[in-house]
């Protein structure tokens, strides 16, 4: 049995066949979640849906201690292409959700109060330029995300997460944006989730083959599972952002021994948890870099394009230069698809 065409390109297609061909039983592929395996980032759509729909489990107080003044020395983020005193951001929405606490979260009724919109683009905001800012970046950025799910129950999780899922599953995929009262800054986005039918194809035959799948992920690890059941993506292990749970809630930080699952800590999680190198990575940014490049038992790495990251672009140069291990394989951003 040959791998399905589907919308791989011919390049790819055949590659991957040569690859499958030769898999030994037991041999390991992992695979990155978001935007890899799917269009979108689901951990991003929850924090998204978790902001707009006022779904927090904290107060105005935690709120104020869980933004920081300054990152690693770093006191200002960039917005709109210009630095903004972290400080003064974090006053802004703070005062906002403080505002927001003492009308009970109508949010109904919150649509057209200046709060609601400087709070929810504020907050939003403020986690994309974490991501972009030197000196902060994604390391930071996503553990700090996940930290907003502490005070949560797993009941409430779960019917929060398959709410989501659904939702970003069934919407048109189309360009968002909110912005506050004072255009200071915006928050905009891409709504709807595609699963790639291509990558679940790809994982089902390689478990065909005796191969065992593995997802490394910077989303919360809880919701990546759900989705994981709901899509019938074939896995066999999930690596992520895994919480503490007390007293049948999230907690604020990591479980112990887990690092941050994303650049280095996805190398160092995957070598703890895992008996043997992968055979195959699949990866699209910078933060799966390391995890593509750093075993020396991996024989194919399959980039999925995206744009943007100087790390991953050196990967995806040696894809199109041919060189023997490295595919590229392009996706059209409009649509949510593998692109021939």
């Amino acid at each position: 049995m040959t791998l399905q065409r589907l919308n791989w390109s011919q390049k790819n297609y055949d590659a991957l066949n040569g690859f499958l061909a030769g898999v030994r039983p037991g041999e390991l592929a992992v695979f990155d979640w978001d935007n890899t395996c799917i269009f979108g980032d689901i951990g991003e759509a929850l924090f998204r849906h978790m902001a707009l729909n006022l779904a927090f489990k904290i107060d105005a107080a935690t709120l104020e201690g869980m933004i920081p003044d300054s990152v690693n020395g770093v006191a200002s983020v960039i917005i709109r292409q210009r630095p903004l005193l972290l400080r003064q951001m974090k006053e802004t929405i703070v005062a906002a959700y403080t505002e927001l606490e003492a009308g009970a979260f109508r949010v109904s009724r919150l649509e057209a109060r200046d709060c609601y919109r400087i709070f929810i683009s504020g907050l939003l905001a403020l986690n994309r330029a974490f991501e972009v800012t030197p000196g902060i970046g994604c390391a930071f950025a996503y553990s700090w995300v996940n930290g907003f799910l502490r005070g949560i129950s797993m009941p409430e999780f779960a019917a929060l997460a398959a709410t989501v899922i659904e939702q970003e599953l069934r919407a048109p995929i189309r360009r968002r944006s909110r912005c506050d009262t004072l255009h200071r800054w915006s928050y905009n986005w891409s709504s709807g989730i595609r699963l790639y039918p291509e990558m679940k194809a790809l994982a089902k035959e390689l478990a065909n083959r005796g191969g065992k799948v593995v997802v490394s992920t910077a989303s919360n690890q809880a919701l990546v599972e759900k989705m994981i059941a709901v899509t019938g993506f074939t896995c066999q292990r999930i690596i992520g952002m895994a919480l503490t749970i007390e007293n049948g809630r999230f907690g604020p930080g990591l479980q112990a021994g887990l690092l941050p699952n994303l650049g280095s800590g996805k190398v160092a999680n995957i070598r703890k948890q895992l008996e043997q190198e992968p055979a195959l990575v699949a990866g699209d940014s910078d933060n799966d870099t390391e995890m593509l490049s750093s075993f020396p038992a991996t024989r194919m790495r399959l980039i999925i394009q995206r744009s943007g990251g100087q790390k991953i672009t050196v990967l995806t140069g040696k894809a199109l230069a041919g060189e023997p291990g490295y595919l590229l394989q392009k996706t059209d951003h409009r649509l949510g698809k593998f692109a021939v």
